[in-house]
């Protein structure tokens, strides 16, 4: 039953008149009839008796009253209570580097949406984050792939922004090795094998062709590694760029930048909330990194 019919049949026994309570309710009159008389069918009560175009209440429209009332206090009290508490939104993240463009994109979010919680959960890897989807840990997932994405059935996959791994070693490793533009003379830092950056090395450098000094599962922890010094390899565009400009880093600009893609992902038969919505809009218009 529409909580509306109720409030028409208050405003109804009130004014005792249908055409004065259309007018009232922004309703057209046949509108507010029906509504009357629905409620009447459904309970099997008359609840105005017509005398001409007067109106006057039964004895069970009377009693209807108080319960008309209480109903519309209790649904005010729960549309005030939920309309605090918007719900919470679980991500997840199977690549490091998404933290970088995401942070303030979700204080985007919490400004617009102030109370709702947002949980961020680090994966290590993308089919981790996949199977969070399945098992409905996650609302919305980053993960980074090719230009197919992961391509599960039941998955929807957003292409939100593409990026670069770019080779980079710290100034004085590079001064160390007297200015060489030929990463092989360097202690070659890696992914492990099997991760997406790892079949990227293998592309640029093939797959025989290399022999990795230290293994990394994170591009955070490989960041830190470069500028420790161990060795050359390469990170994201976006985690770089600023060490980079600094003059931090150096770039091996004769190897080809490595293009790759960031995808959101959700599961295709989910019905996302209002609030995950809105984050996901926000993710789609301002998710990009400038190269």
């Amino acid at each position: 039953m529409d909580i509306q019919f109720f409030q028409t049949f208050l405003m109804v026994a009130k004014l005792g008149n249908m055409t004065q309570a259309a007018e009232q309710l922004n309703f057209s009159q046949p509108t507010i009839t029906g509504q009357i008389r629905t409620l009447e069918q459904h309970f099997g009560v008359m609840l105005f008796d017509r005398v001409g175009k007067k109106l006057y209440i039964t004895d069970a429209g009377r009693k209807l009253i108080d319960y008309a009332e209480r109903l519309l206090t209790v649904y005010n009290e729960a549309q005030e209570a939920l309309s605090v508490h918007p719900g919470n939104i679980n991500l997840g993240i199977g690549i490091t580097m998404v933290n970088y463009i995401l942070m303030p994109l979700l204080q985007k979010f919490q400004q617009q949406v102030p109370k709702c919680s947002v949980t961020v959960e680090m994966c290590s890897n993308a089919s981790a984050v996949v199977k969070g989807i399945l098992e409905n840990r996650f609302d919305l997932g980053f993960v980074a792939g090719s230009q197919n994405g992961v391509s599960i059935d039941w998955l929807i996959e957003l292409e939100v922004c593409k990026e670069q791994l770019v080779w980079v070693a710290h100034k004085k490793v590079v001064e160390k090795y007297n200015y060489s533009t030929n990463i092989m003379d360097y202690p070659l830092l890696v992914y492990k094998a099997g991760s997406l950056f790892r079949v990227l090395y293998e592309k640029a450098l093939g797959r025989k062709n290399f022999e990795p000094t230290i293994e990394y599962t994170d591009s955070e922890v490989m960041k830190n590694a470069i500028l420790q010094g161990l060795g050359c390899g390469a990170l994201p565009l976006i985690m770089a760029k600023q060490l980079l400009k600094d003059g931090a880093l150096v770039e091996f600009t004769n190897i080809l930048r490595l293009d790759f893609s960031i995808w959101i992902v959700f599961h295709r038969d989910k019905t996302l909330s209002r609030t995950a919505m809105n984050l996901l809009k926000i993710l789609q218009e301002n998710m990009t990194i400038d190269k």
